[in-house]
């Protein structure tokens, strides 16, 4: 607890959150007025008397100007761009947390179901340090002294406890979820994927079709949907080994969700949270590993490229008239 760990996953747990919530910043700029604004789909007199009555904010909630209202929505996507680039992340953590929250607040319908993972999970980051790799962070530390003794091991332990709190929620998440779809009789016959692609909404045109048209593949795909959620909490936890098939099957598993169910953002935060739980080991190990790959396959792609003509090659350039 002395010393912090899983640096770089939480680092790209910033990086690959941030870039999410600025994804949904930016899809729905064009229409933030008809969807978030005082005169929007939810009208602003039932928004601020139901963040009343039920104790909760939103900065949106604070006053009906458009001035205002634009004020806040571009404030929090410049809180989110800094806290993707990683400057001064102790400051901007909770700042992106607030204006998140705040925007989802304003319109909570419209959301894919990341929005309640990142919510807890950015208060967990506060405690974090989530801008200690590919930050500007990074680099304005190389210049100063790190703090030591009894206040750097204070902040590693906070560090380490909030990454801790990382892998609990995300176990819960898919434990819960996976207990849950057990009771459900379509995941118990077989045949919830196909149902899912059918909807109509969550599809990737061209593509989804190939997986529903075949029995097999949905039936595997609805039965090792469940195996794996319910099976992550224990392979996180049981030894390192484990831990590394349950983050590799986490991120294929969203992958999988984002290319054929559309659901980006979503996809997105759960993936970030995955890749906060590999160490620091691991990471440096398949920076290693992509290396080689690029030192092999180099050579064949050079050779691939016509060689440069010689000087004696080079083609005579007419005289000028």
């Amino acid at each position: 607890m002395g010393q912090p760990r899983f640096l770089m996953g939480a680092s790209l747990f910033r990086i690959c959150a941030g870039a999410a919530i600025i994804i949904q910043y930016l899809v729905n700029h064009a229409q933030r007025r008809v969807l978030f604004g005082p005169e929007g789909l939810w009208p602003w007199d039932t928004f601020a008397t139901e963040m009343t009555h039920s104790a909760n904010f939103s900065v949106y909630a604070w006053s009906r100007s458009l001035p205002w209202f634009e004020v806040c929505f571009h404030l929090g996507l410049l809180v989110s761009l800094l806290w993707l680039v990683g400057w001064h992340t102790r400051i901007t953590t909770p700042l992106t947390w607030f204006f998140t929250w705040s925007l989802h607040q304003r319109f909570p319908g419209i959301w894919d179901g990341g929005d309640n993972i990142i919510h807890l999970v950015l208060v967990y980051a506060m405690f974090a340090d989530v801008g200690a790799w590919f930050s500007l962070d990074e680099k304005r530390r190389a210049t100063r002294p790190q703090p030591g003794g009894a206040w750097g091991q204070f902040q590693a332990m906070l560090h380490n406890t909030a990454l801790l709190a990382f892998a609990m929620q995300i176990s819960l998440v898919y434990g819960v979820a996976g207990l849950y779809k057990v009771q459900g009789g379509a995941w118990q016959d077989g045949t919830a994927v196909y149902h899912a692609f059918r909807g109509g909404q969550f599809v990737w045109p061209g593509f989804t079709e190939l997986i529903y048209g075949n029995a097999i593949v949905v039936t595997l795909l609805t039965y090792c949907t469940v195996a794996f959620q319910v099976a992550f909490p224990f392979l996180l936890f049981l030894n390192r080994y484990t831990r590394r098939v349950a983050v590799v099957l986490g991120l294929t598993f969203h992958l999988g969700i984002a290319l054929f169910l559309g659901l980006i953002t979503f996809s997105l935060f759960m993936a970030s949270v995955d890749l906060a739980l590999m160490d620091d080991d691991e990471y440096r190990a398949v920076g290693r590993w992509l290396a080689r790959q690029w030192r092999r396959w180099r050579p064949v792609a050079a050779s691939a490229e016509p060689a440069p003509l010689t000087l004696q090659e080079q083609p005579r350039q007419p005289p000028l008239a």
